[in-house]
């Protein structure tokens, strides 16, 4: 079986060879995956992709494009700090993110030391602005939950699993060639009422106008600001359906699935509705059934109950989500019918590690989301939280600082 490639794209030799070698200890990786490093070639390579930019702009014809290593890459790793790179002018790795995303056929796309080599984002957005598909810091590219489970210690609940992801995407590609000319949230499956419900703040990014619940795939690549910028155009409809397909989904999931109000995820469902959990609620472990990646059938409850509730673009999301709304209406679920007679447990859902853990084990904070929902957990410090996940919590920077006084 041929091996997908990973291309690092950094301007250090140390610490692009670092990296590689980082990533082939990993087991997984080591076996599925090549890795290649983007170093002296850097210049030519982006000068090739600027080239596709500008033929893109000028007319409505485009040649077959010259083969780039940008386009055999099923995931680009790319550093933001890349001023050591010999340029007249000097571009970020958002910069290198926007051009390969847009003109190039490159997979997945990881940016990494933008916002600190090893930190949490205590807002819970992660910046749906970038056009990486994951922002990370260097440190936590070895981290095996980003590419199997199990896992234990620091693992951040947004995080998907790298190889369903690519997976997933390139799936994506492959739907919108030819629905390009529906609307984004009639093709999610978004009703009226869920399309009204999105904050305001949430529907904006789908487009500048009054009524973005009309915006379709291609207008949004073309005119929303999120896709191609103002003056740029896309190659081609294979193109177009590429940026749709990675800008639409980041914004699913930075946006609407991370305020847990539109759509809601297991571990968030149940923590407010336990019924729903199969086995004994009394064991942490059952709860602990909810955080995976791995399919609905792996998490551990009464699927069938909600079924008419879930959100059934599978490969949009990185886990199964339902439309919360619904749900919090129904009668069938005991906490809906009689709120007051419901058993609770003394287990939080912590973001950072995507657990549940006993309350005394956790500490609070709160998010800048959309969102009524906006108070959430991480992991303490504290000897027990430690001795449970391991050390790799205590090297964290949990940014801004100040959610957890709020």
């Amino acid at each position: 079986m041929k091996k997908k490639k990973i291309l690092i794209c950094d301007d250090v030799t140390n610490v692009r060879q670092l990296w590689k070698k980082t990533l082939e200890q990993i087991p997984f990786v080591k076996r599925h995956f090549e890795i290649q490093i983007l170093g002296d070639q850097f210049g030519d390579t982006l000068k090739a992709l600027e080239k596709r930019r500008r033929e893109a702009r000028e007319t409505k014809k485009h040649s077959k494009w010259k083969t780039n290593i940008f386009d055999s890459a099923s995931i680009l790793i790319v550093d933001y700090d890349l001023l050591d790179f010999s340029r007249e002018d000097y571009i970020t790795g958002e910069g290198v993110a926007y051009l390969a995303r847009c003109y190039s056929r490159c997979g997945l796309i990881i940016a990494l030391n933008q916002f600190g080599v090893n930190s949490f984002d205590l807002t819970l957005k992660s910046n749906p602005d970038s056009f990486a598909d994951l922002n990370l810091g260097s440190d936590q590219l070895d981290n095996p939950g980003l590419w199997v489970e199990p896992w234990n210690g620091f693992r951040p609940w947004h995080w998907p699993l790298l190889p369903a992801a690519l997976e997933a995407f390139e799936r994506r590609v492959r739907e919108l060639k030819g629905n390009l000319d529906r609307s984004v949230l009639g093709y999610l499956g978004f009703k009226k009422a869920v399309s009204e419900a999105l904050p305001r703040s949430t529907r904006e990014f789908l487009g500048s106008g009054d009524k973005p619940e009309t915006v379709k795939f291609r207008e949004f690549v073309q005119e929303s600001g999120k896709g191609l910028q103002r003056k740029d155009r896309a190659a081609d409809d294979e193109s177009l359906a590429r940026i749709a397909a990675a800008r639409v989904a980041k914004w699913l999931e930075r946006l609407v699935v991370s305020g847990q109000e539109v759509l809601v995820d297991a571990p968030h469902l149940i923590a407010r509705f336990p019924s729903l959990l199969n086995g004994q609620k009394g064991r942490i472990e059952t709860w602990n059934k909810t955080a995976s990646l791995k399919g609905i059938t792996s998490l551990g409850i009464r699927q069938r109950q909600i079924a008419d509730f879930r959100f059934q673009k599978d490969n949009w999301v990185s886990r199964p989500v339902w439309f919360w709304k619904a749900l919090s209406n129904l009668e069938d679920i005991e906490e809906v019918a009689d709120p007051w007679s419901t058993e609770t447990r003394d287990f939080v859902f912590c973001e950072d590690v995507s657990k549940f853990l006993p309350s005394e084990e956790t500490r609070e904070f709160v998010a800048d989301l959309a969102s009524p929902f906006v108070r959430r957990f991480v992991a303490d410090h504290n000897p027990k939280a430690l001795k449970r996940l391991g050390s790799t919590l205590k090297k964290v920077e949990y940014v801004p600082a100040v959610r957890f006084s709020l």
